[in-house]
This record gives structure tokens, C-alpha cells and sequence, in this order.
């Protein structure tokens, strides 16, 4: 028998692929600013796994999508092609992209697409010929689907792609950043709260913009398993990563979408991230270049010196075309006119709404997050015990039998306390603290959902306000002069 003395780099060595491996994962419904914190870089603080691959890679900042919609957004990241009316997600009108380019030169390919087929038979023989369908995909199974793709990425000879489309940040927002749930999968609480009906409500529009954030920290969590497996298998240093998103997400309250672009929303709808780490040693840019999803694929090209093959209508984000940018340009969803905005102005604008979200949802940890709004925040921490009077109105409390045997290992942690309000005076709406086991650990206010009678809350608590085994929540109303009235007891 013969004994090797390899060591794990010379292991690492000996697969060492002909050219580089290539991994592109593209997330879903991210706007690139909710990365930030304070003075324009990666809130390190919750974010820290998107916080290291900027340290090694270019991080293109001012990076902005190409359209708004899913079924075309993502397509064009794919091929590096325009757009246009009727054209279907699908292979059969995507002959040539980013698959086709590098399985010509050899590249195995492993494809997670879930909202796309664009990969063809000759070189994904197992994939689907048209698109899965998106509301099933968003439903469950996210972080499953994520975690086989982790799984697939292995060191070898060949080179290879993986590629990665994820239903992530994208709402429903039930993850929670390690990964659990705060409710079990399936429809919202409170139906319509996170639709058109919760729209026009202030509160709810902070609220789930905290939902999202929360989930967002669960996508930097996948985004660090990734780069985990990657090191593991010896092929971090010499990998071509590119991380990026379809579309941003738009938080203005009274309209009837948020995922339209228009001349209001371009400021948060349009960002998305856009990190291309290099094969070979670590290098830390950041670019002012505004760089679009039309140029992933070209980009991906120029760093392998790989020609596309085919005729693209994006750049290199590294080429001077790029660079030379001053305007961002985005189609709108019904191909009726473009939206167009100087990068000055479009710079000015996004710095806005990053300071409007610092102030209200705080940064560089997770309990800031539930102490950085509302009009009782003071509450937060103080002891409830002997203190409450009782209320001339009820509440029901969704879940309720969910508090009485928390188990976090079974993958559910219920920090979404929700429910009805019932009260003469139910029109109006009412200022909300929620204790835990006898202590404040969040405030919100009730809401009317648009076009609905019934007063409604839903309010987050931190994760680890709930221990295993049987908690108490009481919904508390916050009375004038801070007296707190009981509404509902688990």
C-alpha cells in the first residue's frame, strides 16, 4: 500500500481546474442600500458575511437593475440581453447566455433556477424545459433549495458553474437570520398585511421593512455557508463569485405597488447589490461605476476571457463604457418609456432613504432593530408585573398555543405576535406594547388594513426574548399618561 503525504493544499492542487470555477448567485427582491450602515459601507455588525466577500472582491455600489420584474429581470442577467415585450423565461427564447457561453468552453454546469428555465438540455439534461412556477417556490422550501445548492459545490478537474436564482429577501419575511422561522410557513397571519391592503399604513410599512431586515440576515447567513464550502473544498482563492439581485423593493406608503418602477420609487427599486470577487489573491475595490444587471454576463466573460459568443447588449462592469455612465436607465415594467435619472440626483436620493432607515431601524446589531422606533420605545425593557390595569377592549392572539411550548429546535421561534382588537372604539388606532415573560420587549400600534373594519396588530419581538419551553406574552395598550392596559394574555 502506498502512504501519501499530501497535505490538504497539494489535495487542493491536484483538483485545481484548467480555468477558473465560477459561482454567480442571484438573489430576489434586494435592494443593495439595506446593506448600509452608517457612512455608506456594509453594516458589518448584521451583515458580516456580505461585509467579508467585499474585503475580497469589487464592490460595485452605485449597481442598479435593468428591470423590475422577475421573469425578465433575471433572464437578462443570464444572457446580458435587453428585455423586450412577449419574450418568455424559458430556453426557448434565450437560445444564447452565460450556460452556453461556458459550456462551449467545457464548463460543467449546476443550475438552481426558481422562476427560470434558460439553461438548455445539452448541458442541464435534468432541468425543466419552462419555468417553475413562482408562488409554490415562494410558499416553502427556500432554505432547502439553497442549502442542496451549497451541497453541490465540490472541487474537481472540470470546471464548473454553479449558478443560483433565490426567492430571497423576497417576501413572505418569516426568516429569521440563523435561519429559523418567526411563524410557520404558509399564509400571512393577518391576510393582505404585507399586500396592497397594509400599503397605507405608516406602521406596517416599518414593520415589515423590520421583517425584511430580519430575513436579510438569514441571506448573509447563506451567502457565509457558501463561501464556507468554497474554502473547505480548497477553492475559495481561485473561484469567480458574482453575487447580485434582480430588483430592488420600494417602501413609499399609499401606492398601490412596490414593485413597479416610476420617477417616485427609482430610489429604491432600482439598487441591488453587486459584488464580483476574482479568482486569485483577495483584492478590496469599490467602484462608483454604475454598473447594471445588463453587464453581469459580459462582466463574467471579460474576467474569464471568455468570449460570449453571441451579440449582449451589457459591458463588462470593469470596462470604460461602464465607467463613463452618468445616467441610470431602467425599462419600465410595461415597456411603455424608460425611467432615467442623473447619477447625482439618483446618488442623492438613495442617501435619503438610507438615513430615514438608519434612524428608524437602527444598524450594526440586531436589538437595535427593536428600539430604534416608535413613540413608547422608553418601554422597552421595563418590568410589567403589578403595573397593568385592566382594558376596556380585548385582543385575540394568533398562535396563542404556539407560546405555551416553544421548541427553537424544531425550527420555529414565534416572535410575530399578532391578532384582532375588539373595542367600542375600534376605529382609531392604539399604541401596542408586547411583554415577555413579564418584561416589555417591543412597541407598535394597531392599524385598520385598507378597505377592512377590523383593528389589527403585529408586533416583533427579539428571538431571544422567547426561551424554550412555555413563555407569556401579554398585548398591552399603551395609555395616556403610559398606563398600560391588558389586552390579551397567552
Amino acid at each position: 500500500m502506498l502512504l501519501c503525504g499530501c497535505t490538504h493544499d497539494s489535495a487542493a492542487e491536484a483538483k485545481k481546474p484548467r480555468r477558473p470555477h465560477v459561482v454567480l448567485i442571484v438573489f430576489d427582491e434586494f435592494g443593495g442600500d439595506i446593506l448600509l450602515g452608517p457612512g455608506g459601507k456594509i453594516d458589518a455588525g448584521r451583515y458580516p458575511h456580505f461585509a467579508a466577500l467585499v474585503r475580497d472582491g469589487t464592490w460595485f455600489r452605485n449597481a442598479h437593475t435593468s428591470y423590475d420584474s422577475t421573469t425578465k429581470a433575471v433572464p437578462l442577467i443570464l444572457d446580458g440581453i435587453a428585455p423586450h415585450p412577449g419574450v418568455s423565461p424559458n430556453v426557448s427564447d434565450h437560445r444564447h447566455s452565460i450556460f452556453t457561453a461556458l459550456g462551449r468552453r467545457g464548463y460543467r454546469i449546476v443550475t438552481s433556477e426558481e422562476a427560470t428555465a434558460l439553461c438548455p438540455r445539452r448541458y442541464c439534461p435534468s432541468e425543466p424545459r419552462k419555468r417553475p412556477a413562482i408562488l409554490p417556490n415562494l410558499k416553502g422550501g427556500r432554505a432547502e433549495r439553497f442549502g442542496r445548492f451549497i451541497r453541490s459545490i465540490r472541487a474537481s478537474r472540470r470546471p464548473t458553474f454553479w449558478m443560483k436564482h433565490a426567492l430571497l429577501p423576497h417576501g413572505p419575511w418569516v426568516y429569521l437570520p440563523d435561519g429559523r422561522l418567526s411563524r410557520p410557513e404558509g399564509p400571512e397571519l393577518l391576510p393582505g398585511m404585507q399586500t396592497i391592503p397594509g400599503f397605507y399604513d405608516d406602521y406596517l410599512r416599518h414593520h415589515n421593512e423590520q421583517r425584511q431586515l430580519l430575513q436579510l440576515g438569514f441571506v448573509d447567513r447563506l451567502l457565509g455557508r457558501t463561501v464556507a464550502r468554497l474554502k473547505r473544498e480548497g477553492m475559495y482563492d481561485d473561484t469567480l463569485i458574482v453575487v447580485t439581485a434582480d430588483h430592488g423593493f420600494a417602501w413609499k406608503v399609499g401606492v398601490e405597488t412596490r414593485r413597479s418602477v416610476d420617477e417616485s420609487n427609482v430610489d429604491e427599486l432600482g439598487p441591488v447589490p453587486l459584488i464580483v470577487k476574482r479568482p486569485g489573491p483577495p483584492k478590496r475595490s469599490v467602484s462608483n461605476s454604475l454598473a447594471r444587471t445588463l453587464d453581469v454576463t459580459p462582466t463574467i466573460a471579460d474576467v474569464l476571457g471568455i468570449p460570449l459568443g453571441y451579440r449582449s447588449d451589457g459591458r463588462s462592469a470593469f470596462s470604460r463604457a461602464v465607467r463613463g455612465r452618468r445616467t441610470v436607465s431602467i425599462v419600465k415594467r410595461d415597456f411603455s418609456s424608460v425611467v432615467r435619472v442623473s447619477r447625482r440626483e439618483w446618488r442623492a436620493r438613495r442617501a435619503a432613504v438610507v438615513r430615514r432607515r438608519l434612524r428608524e431601524l437602527g444598524s450594526g446589531d440586531w436589538p437595535s432593530l427593536f428600539s430604534s422606533y416608535g413613540a413608547h420605545r422608553d418601554l422597552i425593557g421595563q418590568e410589567v408585573d403589578g403595573v397593568r390595569t385592566a382594558s376596556g377592549a380585548s385582543a385575540t392572539l394568533l398562535l396563542a398555543r404556539s407560546f405555551a411550548n416553544v421548541r427553537g429546535s424544531r425550527g420555529v421561534v414565534p416572535c410575530q405576535i399578532a391578532g384582532r382588537i375588539e373595542a367600542n372604539d375600534s376605529k382609531r388606532e392604539r399604541a401596542i406594547a408586547v411583554a415577555v415573560n413579564g418584561r416589555i420587549e417591543a412597541v407598535g400600534r394597531s392599524f385598520h388594513l385598507r378597505g377592512e373594519e377590523a383593528e389589527s396588530y403585529s408586533v416583533m419581538v427579539p428571538e431571544d426574548a422567547l426561551h424554550d419551553g412555555r413563555n407569556t406574552i401579554e398585548v398591552l395598550e399603551v395609555a395616556r399618561g403610559g398606563t398600560l392596559a391588558l389586552l390579551a394574555r397567552s
